[in-house]
């Protein structure tokens, strides 16, 4: 076995068992990471822990699984056929002549269509990109009438067209949490795997040329290599109650932006129940983040008005503000952990896979996760497990699950993990034994840090 560390690229020997095999060899896969806040100059790569997987922070990541065994997959390295001293060089070599440069990133998209009173043709929303990529993006419609409905339209990885609607945001709870009939915005937040090569595109139907609507697109690209592309990007994060005070404003916008509003509660489960409030170009709107759950929305802020955090005692809730700015390049808030597992024929259950480990005092994070299968007539279907300390009952603790009709399945919420614990994941077969060979399937986990 050796242990080799150059280009930023991190390896470990590798051994792989379940109830029913012994894999032996090594094994490459996608994960990368990029340190909050900082450029891939000062990448720390953390290694991954009880799994035995040899693992990348950056360089091959865009290559998705390079499998250097003869179990399934291309086999790049004999086992048999080369003596084991020529092993270890010629794998550095091969790494070595593949490794590029950057570490894993994360870019800005925005774009804004103003004051129309017609509906919006299918209109591309960022440049395609130049292979298989993974997004978050956000749409939010501020309006006067709810006639007017938003679609996001793309073609995933294995080239099925998809396709997402917006919904009508609840009625507002009132300024200071008194009652009132609020504001109508529609808004959709969606995890996107893009084909390469193809445009996701955003358009409107519904009350034609009889309404006022601005529509705003918002999002991150997450990329396993390459550039930041955080400059434009801002964030404000907090918790409430701070001290006797249990309603805050958290933002100012001194001109209208857009954002994306993450928060939850916990603590007790009363009559009185936290909410958020912004104000848009058309009113006051409003969101209950009842104890025990989360919540991460799209709002579009009025130039001179807040975003306010309500809570009230026994309750505490956490909440984090992410900015869109006019996008530009550089490092900025947020840190970034991904791993991808493309392509893949194999369950890694019972092995975890670390992904991110907290500090001392822990970490809030954005956790996205998705998995989806290749369309076919089977019956076993691929789930993806996430774990972390202090996990606590939401949308991403459950386990996510791609069946034979190739649907992808996804989550996205914030999550607390627990000082000096970790974030884990693993696939697994469903139904019947959860380890062994699978039809192909492609699970991704990115972690944003705030």
């Amino acid at each position: 076995m050796f242990s080799a560390a150059f280009c930023g690229i991190v390896t470990s020997s590798v051994t792989l068992d379940s109830p029913s095999m012994t894999l032996s060899g090594t094994r490459i896969d996608k994960f990368c990471q990029s340190p909050r806040g900082r450029g891939p100059s000062s990448l720390k790569a953390r290694f991954p822990d009880g799994y035995k997987r040899l693992s990348i922070f950056r360089g091959l990541c865009e290559m998705g699984s390079i499998r250097l065994t003869s179990f399934h997959g291309t086999t790049l390295i004999p086992r048999k056929d080369l003596p084991m001293k020529y092993r270890g060089p010629l794998l550095t070599a091969f790494l070595l002549a593949l490794c590029g440069s950057g570490s894993a990133s994360v870019t800005e998209i925005r774009k804004d269509f103003f004051n129309r009173t017609t509906d919006l043709p299918a209109t591309a929303i960022m440049s395609a990109p130049t292979g298989d990529a993974s997004y978050l993006i956000s749409v939010y419609e501020s309006t006067t009438s709810c006639a007017v409905v938003p679609t996001l339209r793309w073609t995933d990885e294995n080239g099925v067209a998809r396709s997402q609607q917006g919904s009508i945001g609840p009625a507002s709870t009132g300024v200071e949490g008194g009652l009132g009939v609020g504001n109508c915005y529609i808004s959709l937040l969606a995890k996107l795997r893009v084909h390469a090569d193809t445009t996701p595109t955003v358009e409107t139907d519904g009350d034609d040329n009889r309404f006022l609507y601005s529509l705003y697109v918002s999002g991150l690209g997450f990329w396993p290599s390459g550039a930041q592309g955080q400059g434009g990007l801002s964030e404000v994060t907090g918790e409430l109650p701070a001290g006797i005070v249990y309603a805050l404003p958290v933002y100012r916008a001194s001109g209208s932006t857009s954002a994306l509003l993450v928060a939850y509660s916990t603590g007790y489960v009363g009559t009185d129940v936290p909410y958020l409030s912004w104000t848009d170009e058309n009113g006051y709107n409003s969101l209950a983040v009842p104890v025990g759950t989360s919540a991460v929305v799209p709002v579009r802020i009025a130039g001179g008005t807040k975003v306010w955090i309500h809570t009230y005692p026994g309750d505490t809730t956490w909440y984090a503000l992410i900015v869109f700015g006019a996008p530009a390049s550089g490092s900025g808030p947020f840190g970034d952990y991904e791993s991808n597992l493309l392509d893949w024929t194999s369950a890694t259950y019972p092995n975890w896979q670390t992904l991110f480990t907290a500090g001392s005092a822990g970490a809030n994070v954005l956790l996205l996760s998705d998995v989806t299968q290749q369309a076919n007539n089977g019956t076993v279907g691929e789930g993806l497990q996430v774990y972390w300390a202090k996990q606590a009952t939401g949308p991403c603790a459950a386990a996510l699950v791609a069946g034979p009709s190739g649907i992808p399945a996804s989550c996205v919420s914030p999550v607390f993990v627990g000082g000096n614990s970790s974030l884990q994941f693993r696939t697994y077969n469903t139904p019947g034994f959860e380890w062994g060979p699978s039809p192909p399937y492609s699970a991704e986990v990115d972690v944003l840090e705030f």
